[in-house]
Protein backbone atom coordinates (compact mmCIF):
# COMPACT_ATOMS: atom_id res chain seq x y z
CA UNK A 1 0.00 0.00 0.00
CA UNK A 2 1.30 3.47 -0.82
CA UNK A 3 2.41 6.04 1.72
CA UNK A 4 3.28 9.71 1.60
CA UNK A 5 1.52 10.54 -1.65
CA UNK A 6 3.34 7.79 -3.54
CA UNK A 7 6.83 8.42 -2.12
CA UNK A 8 6.98 5.01 -0.45
CA UNK A 9 5.25 1.65 -0.20
CA UNK A 10 4.58 -0.88 2.57
CA UNK A 11 3.56 -4.51 2.49
CA UNK A 12 0.61 -4.95 4.82
CA UNK A 13 -0.75 -8.32 5.94
CA UNK A 14 -4.50 -8.86 5.80
CA UNK A 15 -7.01 -6.19 4.81
CA UNK A 16 -6.27 -2.47 5.27
CA UNK A 17 -7.86 0.74 4.04
CA UNK A 18 -6.33 4.14 3.44
CA UNK A 19 -8.45 6.94 4.93
CA UNK A 20 -8.25 10.08 2.75
CA UNK A 21 -6.80 13.09 4.52
CA UNK A 22 -7.21 15.66 1.75
CA UNK A 23 -10.30 17.29 3.27
CA UNK A 24 -13.07 16.64 5.80
CA UNK A 25 -15.77 15.92 3.21
CA UNK A 26 -13.71 13.26 1.40
CA UNK A 27 -12.93 11.64 4.75
CA UNK A 28 -16.61 11.79 5.77
CA UNK A 29 -17.80 10.14 2.56
CA UNK A 30 -15.11 7.44 2.77
CA UNK A 31 -15.80 6.71 6.45
CA UNK A 32 -19.55 6.57 5.87
CA UNK A 33 -19.11 4.09 3.03
CA UNK A 34 -16.61 1.99 5.02
CA UNK A 35 -18.86 1.81 8.10
CA UNK A 36 -21.86 0.87 5.97
CA UNK A 37 -19.83 -1.98 4.40
CA UNK A 38 -18.50 -3.18 7.76
CA UNK A 39 -21.63 -2.77 9.92
CA UNK A 40 -24.41 -3.39 7.41
CA UNK A 41 -27.50 -1.46 6.39
CA UNK A 42 -30.07 -2.74 8.90
CA UNK A 43 -32.27 0.03 10.35
CA UNK A 44 -31.58 -1.03 13.95
CA UNK A 45 -27.86 -0.35 13.34
CA UNK A 46 -28.37 3.28 12.26
CA UNK A 47 -27.11 4.78 15.51
CA UNK A 48 -24.05 2.50 15.55
CA UNK A 49 -23.25 3.50 11.95
CA UNK A 50 -23.66 7.20 12.76
CA UNK A 51 -21.47 7.01 15.89
CA UNK A 52 -18.77 4.93 14.18
CA UNK A 53 -18.71 7.26 11.18
CA UNK A 54 -18.39 10.33 13.42
CA UNK A 55 -15.58 8.70 15.41
CA UNK A 56 -13.64 7.89 12.22
CA UNK A 57 -14.22 11.35 10.73
CA UNK A 58 -12.95 12.95 13.96
CA UNK A 59 -9.94 10.63 13.94
CA UNK A 60 -9.14 11.62 10.34
CA UNK A 61 -9.48 15.32 11.23
CA UNK A 62 -7.10 14.82 14.18
CA UNK A 63 -4.62 13.07 11.87
CA UNK A 64 -4.84 15.95 9.37
CA UNK A 65 -4.29 18.46 12.17
CA UNK A 66 -1.16 16.55 13.26
CA UNK A 67 0.17 16.92 9.72
CA UNK A 68 -0.24 13.26 8.76
CA UNK A 69 -0.08 12.45 5.07
CA UNK A 70 -1.11 8.80 5.55
CA UNK A 71 -3.77 7.14 7.68
CA UNK A 72 -3.99 3.37 7.27
CA UNK A 73 -6.53 1.30 9.15
CA UNK A 74 -6.45 -2.49 9.50
CA UNK A 75 -9.68 -4.41 9.20
CA UNK A 76 -8.58 -8.06 9.21
CA UNK A 77 -5.30 -9.86 9.86
CA UNK A 78 -6.62 -12.95 8.04
CA UNK A 79 -10.03 -13.49 6.45
CA UNK A 80 -12.55 -13.52 9.31
CA UNK A 81 -9.96 -12.46 11.93
CA UNK A 82 -10.63 -8.82 12.92
CA UNK A 83 -7.53 -6.75 13.56
CA UNK A 84 -8.17 -3.21 14.81
CA UNK A 85 -4.99 -1.21 14.25
CA UNK A 86 -4.10 2.15 12.77
CA UNK A 87 -0.90 3.52 11.28
CA UNK A 88 -0.34 7.26 10.79
CA UNK A 89 2.63 8.62 8.90
CA UNK A 90 3.90 12.18 8.73
CA UNK A 91 7.07 14.02 7.78
CA UNK A 92 9.37 15.39 10.44
CA UNK A 93 12.61 17.35 10.49
CA UNK A 94 15.80 16.23 12.17
CA UNK A 95 16.07 17.92 15.58
CA UNK A 96 19.04 20.18 16.25
CA UNK A 97 20.43 17.58 18.69
CA UNK A 98 21.17 15.26 15.75
CA UNK A 99 23.10 17.76 13.58
CA UNK A 100 26.64 16.88 14.74
CA UNK A 101 26.11 13.13 14.25
CA UNK A 102 24.51 13.72 10.85
CA UNK A 103 27.45 15.89 9.81
CA UNK A 104 29.77 13.03 10.82
CA UNK A 105 27.68 10.63 8.71
CA UNK A 106 26.53 8.52 11.67
CA UNK A 107 22.77 8.10 11.20
CA UNK A 108 22.42 5.59 14.08
CA UNK A 109 24.04 8.03 16.52
CA UNK A 110 21.90 10.84 15.10
CA UNK A 111 18.76 8.81 15.86
CA UNK A 112 19.94 8.13 19.42
CA UNK A 113 20.70 11.84 19.92
CA UNK A 114 17.42 12.93 18.37
CA UNK A 115 15.14 10.43 20.10
CA UNK A 116 16.49 9.40 23.52
CA UNK A 117 14.90 6.29 24.95
CA UNK A 118 14.29 4.66 21.58
CA UNK A 119 15.82 1.45 20.28
CA UNK A 120 17.77 1.76 17.04
CA UNK A 121 17.72 -1.21 14.68
CA UNK A 122 19.05 -1.59 11.17
CA UNK A 123 16.31 -2.38 8.67
CA UNK A 124 16.40 -2.72 4.88
CA UNK A 125 16.32 1.07 4.49
CA UNK A 126 19.00 1.64 7.13
CA UNK A 127 18.86 2.59 10.83
CA UNK A 128 15.38 3.18 12.29
CA UNK A 129 14.49 4.38 15.80
CA UNK A 130 11.58 2.65 17.56
CA UNK A 131 9.74 3.33 20.80
CA UNK A 132 7.19 0.82 22.13
CA UNK A 133 4.62 1.24 24.88
CA UNK A 134 2.03 -1.21 26.16
CA UNK A 135 -0.87 0.52 27.88
CA UNK A 136 -3.32 -1.33 30.11
CA UNK A 137 -6.85 0.02 30.20
CA UNK A 138 -10.24 -0.97 31.49
CA UNK A 139 -13.68 -0.77 30.01
CA UNK A 140 -16.23 -1.68 32.67
CA UNK A 141 -14.75 -4.77 34.25
CA UNK A 142 -12.79 -5.77 31.14
CA UNK A 143 -9.05 -5.16 31.05
CA UNK A 144 -7.41 -4.67 27.66
CA UNK A 145 -3.94 -3.89 26.29
CA UNK A 146 -3.11 -1.29 23.66
CA UNK A 147 0.22 -1.42 21.86
CA UNK A 148 1.62 1.94 20.76
CA UNK A 149 4.68 2.07 18.54
CA UNK A 150 6.56 5.01 17.09
CA UNK A 151 9.12 4.67 14.29
CA UNK A 152 11.47 7.40 13.06
CA UNK A 153 12.63 6.40 9.59
CA UNK A 154 15.29 8.60 7.92
CA UNK A 155 14.69 9.53 4.30
CA UNK A 156 17.43 8.11 2.05
CA UNK A 157 18.66 11.57 1.08
CA UNK A 158 19.01 12.58 4.76
CA UNK A 159 16.64 15.55 4.36
CA UNK A 160 14.25 14.47 7.10
CA UNK A 161 12.37 11.53 8.55
CA UNK A 162 9.08 9.78 8.27
CA UNK A 163 7.38 9.35 11.64
CA UNK A 164 5.09 6.30 11.68
CA UNK A 165 2.78 5.91 14.68
CA UNK A 166 0.96 2.64 15.27
CA UNK A 167 -1.95 2.11 17.64
CA UNK A 168 -3.14 -1.48 18.09
CA UNK A 169 -5.87 -1.78 20.73
CA UNK A 170 -7.03 -5.02 22.33
CA UNK A 171 -3.86 -7.02 21.68
CA UNK A 172 -3.40 -10.12 23.86
CA UNK A 173 0.37 -9.49 24.25
CA UNK A 174 2.95 -6.99 23.02
CA UNK A 175 5.71 -9.05 21.49
CA UNK A 176 4.19 -10.86 18.53
CA UNK A 177 2.43 -7.67 17.44
CA UNK A 178 5.48 -5.45 17.94
CA UNK A 179 7.43 -7.91 15.78
CA UNK A 180 4.65 -7.82 13.17
CA UNK A 181 4.86 -4.03 12.91
CA UNK A 182 8.68 -4.14 12.87
CA UNK A 183 8.36 -6.41 9.82
CA UNK A 184 5.77 -4.14 8.23
CA UNK A 185 8.09 -1.13 8.62
CA UNK A 186 10.99 -3.23 7.35
CA UNK A 187 9.02 -3.80 4.13
CA UNK A 188 9.21 -0.05 3.42
CA UNK A 189 10.41 0.77 -0.07
CA UNK A 190 11.19 4.33 -1.11
CA UNK A 191 9.86 5.16 -4.54
CA UNK A 192 10.47 8.91 -4.49
CA UNK A 193 12.33 10.62 -1.64
CA UNK A 194 11.37 14.20 -2.45
CA UNK A 195 9.79 15.82 0.62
Amino acid sequence: MGLAAGRSRLILPGTWVSVPLTDRESARQFCRRLVREQVGRADQLARLRRDATQELVTSAADARELGAHTYLMALELLPGVPFPAALLALDESWPESARADLAAGDVSAALVSAFPGTEVAVQRTGPVARRAELVRGTLGEQTYLTLRLEYHVPYPDGSGLMLARVNAPTVPAAEPFATLFDEILDSLTWTDVRV
